[in-house]
């Protein structure tokens, strides 16, 4: 493969896929006459593309920007904003619409309507609040560079206090209905702010807090039509991740473990240096969509990162269908040493790092 060939990646783990890396999981399109926002979808692997939005000049960054980091939550930030946008070319797409991060929602909104949560509490002593946070994100129209839509996304976590003070962990249907009650105010919220523009809503739980690997997923979707104040449609999304190797992925996803397992001990058995190996597969609707590999050892040796990465490439064409998207990341603890790419259904392609 010629330099010409090689092209950047973009881990799995910290986005969510560009639309026209795949099929959407999901119906959805635009209608004629006035737009409304089509029902949004996952693409279910990560690709990279010249499609994204552009924006305009000098660059705004968003009220909130910042208050995470006070709040105590881990979140994937990159996987949060770039799976916004990615829901967001359903209705808003490139080709006609700029990208600005959201310019209405102040802080101070963002902590009231965490604050009412909490208030609404049985007990009125709640120390958690179902809401994290609030994304916006805007999109003006190319021709004039006004506002024409919005997507919100509300960052939720499952844990809460019943009304003895226990803490509780809320199911998925039952966060599902949580964030839509939520939704429902927060778009009230916004529509009194004399927007007009039709909004997409997309709920988003947040990463457990003892798993560094594993991101959060979005759970739903919803759409708010232009000079409406609810919304109209929601749609669930069944996003899973699942470290591998664990108990967890074993349990839920037998047949996929296995085959990992396999693959690990086959890529460790022919090389003498220690390689610590570990992987994050993503389900959509149940079936492994892409599994994203680490691999870490103290090479010196070049040709040596050649050979393992050619060897573990050689073992994943074997472990997984033609199907799966697999990112094959080798590295050191400080630096990168090598990448191998398969796209699902495409051409592989491998990089060595000089340095």
């Amino acid at each position: 493969m010629n330099a010409k060939q090689w092209k950047y990646v973009i881990p799995l783990t910290v986005a969510l896929a560009v639309a026209s890396a795949g099929c959407s999981l999901l119906p959805g399109g635009k209608g004629e006459g006035e737009t409304q926002p089509a029902i949004p979808s996952l693409s279910p692997v990560v690709e990279v593309s010249e499609d994204y939005y552009g924006s305009i000049q000098p660059y705004q960054q968003n009220q909130t920007r910042g208050m995470l980091s006070s709040m105590g939550y881990r979140i994937d930030f990159s996987h949060l904003e770039l799976g916004l946008m990615e829901i967001a070319r359903e209705t808003f797409p490139t080709a006609d619409y700029l990208f600005q991060e959201g310019q209405l929602i102040t802080r101070d909104q963002v902590r009231d309507w965490i604050a009412e949560e909490k208030a609404g509490a049985p007990n009125g002593k709640q120390k958690t609040s179902s809401l994290v946070h609030v994304l916006e994100h805007d999109y003006l129209r190319k021709d004039d560079q006004q506002l024409a839509g919005m997507v919100l996304g509300l960052s939720l976590t499952p844990e809460y206090q019943d009304a003895t003070g226990q803490n509780k962990i809320y199911t998925i249907d039952e966060l599902r209905a949580k964030g839509q009650q939520l939704a429902a105010k927060i778009v009230q919220s916004v529509r009194a702010n004399s927007t007009e523009v039709p909004i997409v809503v997309a709920l988003y739980q947040v990463p457990e807090p003892n798993s560094s690997l594993v991101p959060g997923r979005f759970i739903m979707s919803g759409t708010v039509n232009a000079n409406e104040a609810s919304v109209s449609k929601w749609v669930p999304i069944d996003e899973a991740f699942f470290l591998f190797p664990s108990g967890e992925a074993e349990k839920a996803y037998p047949q996929q473990s296995l085959q990992y397992d396999k693959l690990k001990r086959h890529i460790q058995s022919a090389f003498k240096e220690y390689i610590g190996i570990t992987g994050v597969g993503r389900f959509m609707g149940g079936k492994l969509t892409e599994m994203t590999i680490t691999a870490t050892a103290e090479y010196d040796s070049r040709t040596e990162v050649l050979q393992f990465t050619q060897f573990a490439a050689a073992g994943i064409e074997q472990a997984f269908e033609k199907s799966v998207h697999v990112n094959l990341y080798v590295q050191t603890i400080n630096q990168p040493l090598g990448i191998y790419i398969r796209p699902a259904n495409g051409e592989p392609y491998m990089h060595i790092y000089r340095k």
